[in-house]
């Protein structure tokens, strides 16, 4: 069976999608292990390597790539749609530019977090760690 032009690109499409979501779930895993450090610290014990403040801001950042990555798909399709004459539904491409608007804040709040010393940091790292993720 040969494939068209058309079904490539949607193939393409998927895969890029399936990879931009498995960042997201490798994001998801950082948030997890971050809170695995945390709570052996919580415990008196010493878990080495990162401090939770760099694995969250880690699973941040992987998850604000495959933001911008399904953002680049929402804008491309809305473009296509836009060329071929129908009326693109363009409030996917504004829910994206939000989440990622939500992502870069939450990002630097966590940057912000790790540079205070003392409790206040324990803190809002603490409500940090405890919020969902970003999706």
């Amino acid at each position: 069976m040969e494939e068209t032009k058309e079904t490539q690109a949607a193939l393409s499409l998927l895969d890029d999608s399936q990879g931009y979501l498995r960042a997201i779930l490798l994001g998801i895993a950082l948030q997890y292990r971050s809170l695995d450090i945390e709570r052996c610290l919580l415990l008196g014990g010493s878990p080495g390597g990162p401090t939770p403040q760099a694995v969250q801001a880690a699973a941040s950042l992987i998850t604000l790539c495959a933001l911008f990555g399904f953002q680049r798909q929402a804008e491309g399709l809305a473009a296509q749609a836009a060329q071929s004459g129908a009326q693109p539904d363009t409030m996917d491409v504004k829910l994206g530019a939000v989440n990622i608007l939500l992502t870069l804040i939450r990002l630097a709040r966590l940057q912000a977090a790790a540079g205070q010393p003392g409790p206040p940091a324990e803190a809002e790292t603490l409500a940090a760690l405890t919020s969902t993720p970003d999706l």
